[in-house]
């Protein structure tokens, strides 16, 4: 069994990898944090870029990939101390309206 990384997989990583690239740090990991508001504009942005509909079939207007590559992307947001509830977004996608593109942001309930 190969382990490697396939050619898409790499240039979905590096992908991702840009797209996040200097945009978050420590400080805006801990502004977050203490005032968790989403970013609207950069949850659309990351909705356009198949983050939350990555293993939507592409019969649901997701792209249709597996749990190998998400794992990629998501690892890609932990190295750019992306926050937001990406996680809950990406799950919810496909059940709810607009997750999948990132015009709904969804979250957990503490209740």
């Amino acid at each position: 069994m190969d382990f490697r990384l396939t050619d898409d997989q790499l240039a979905l990583r590096t992908g991702f990898r840009e797209l996040l690239a200097g945009r978050f740090g420590r400080d805006e990991l801990r502004a977050a944090v203490e005032r968790p508001v989403i970013d609207r504009a950069l949850w659309r942005e990351l909705g356009d870029a198949g983050l939350f509909s990555l293993r939507l079939p592409d019969a649901d207007g997701g792209v249709g990939l597996g749990l190998p590559e998400a794992v990629l992307v998501f690892e890609e947001a932990g190295r750019a101390l992306l926050p937001g509830p990406l996680v809950a977004t990406h799950l919810a996608a496909g059940t709810v309206p607009g997750a999948d593109t990132g015009r709904t942001v969804v979250t957990a309930s503490d209740g």
